[in-house]
């Protein structure tokens, strides 16, 4: 028999980092579980062109092998991606898979062939092929629950990616083999919210909603947390 959750693993979506996830780790700490929120090498202050999902991987199943117990993997919006490579989702360990209004590939997909095969309209990219999304609609899109303090905050942090890991495909997604549960943001403006419903959801064993914009890390921490704990005995 499988022993329960005992530590989570935190994924964060593009252009962000592991400090979007600064108000939920404490909340989860409190519940005993041991929490590792992962910086990608895609989003460093500097990353290469060429750096992938694949990378992206490996980063989390590093952190992974760190970590006591079994584990839930949380990933948000392409961090989704991430967590459907087998690099992670196939560890041995990893139990559970929390996809927040995030991204989940079918066999062979990548972020953007999910996508109709291009970028949304809201991203930029430059020559060298690094992406950001517009600043000026941002906090509109990514932030439009929280106050505006924290939108500044938020947007402020925000760095290029480069497109490699978002036309990497993955062959064979983890959800298909791990149990997923899926998180449904309501007032989500960058994730419709009838894919979200409608095509990743019904992937999954089990479906929450939280009536938030497309980060609940910040807007709504407490749900959040909560749902993850739910998710983690499940």
């Amino acid at each position: 028999m499988r022993c329960a959750v005992r530590s989570i693993v935190l994924v964060h979506g593009a252009w962000h980092g592991s400090w979007c996830w600064a108000r939920v780790v404490p909340l989860l700490e409190q519940s005993g579980f041991v929490v590792r929120a992962i910086d990608l090498p895609s989003t460093g202050i500097d990353p290469p062109s060429d750096v992938d999902l694949s990378a992206d991987a490996a980063a989390v199943r590093g952190a992974i092998e760190d970590l006591p117990g079994d584990v839930l993997v949380c990933g948000h919006s392409y961090g989704g991606m991430v967590i459907s490579h087998p690099a992670v989702g196939a560890h041995p360990r990893v139990v559970r898979l929390a996809y927040l209004c995030a991204f989940m590939p079918d066999r062979g997909q990548s972020l953007y062939s999910i996508g109709d095969g291009k970028p949304a309209p809201w991203i930029r990219v430059n020559e060298r092929g690094m992406s950001l999304p517009d600043l000026e609609q941002a906090a509109e899109l990514f932030f439009g629950d929280c106050d505006p303090q924290t939108q500044r905050w938020a947007v402020g942090r925000l760095r290029p990616q480069p497109t490699a890991p978002f036309t990497e495909p993955v062959a064979d997604p983890a959800w298909r083999h791990t149990r997923s549960t899926y998180i449904v943001c309501t007032q989500d403006r960058v994730m419709p919210l009838e894919v979200q419903r409608g095509l990743f959801a019904p992937r999954t064993a089990r479906v929450i909603e939280l009536e938030a914009s497309h980060s609940p890390f910040l807007s709504r921490p407490g749900p959040l947390a909560q749902g993850l704990t739910t998710v983690s005995a499940a």
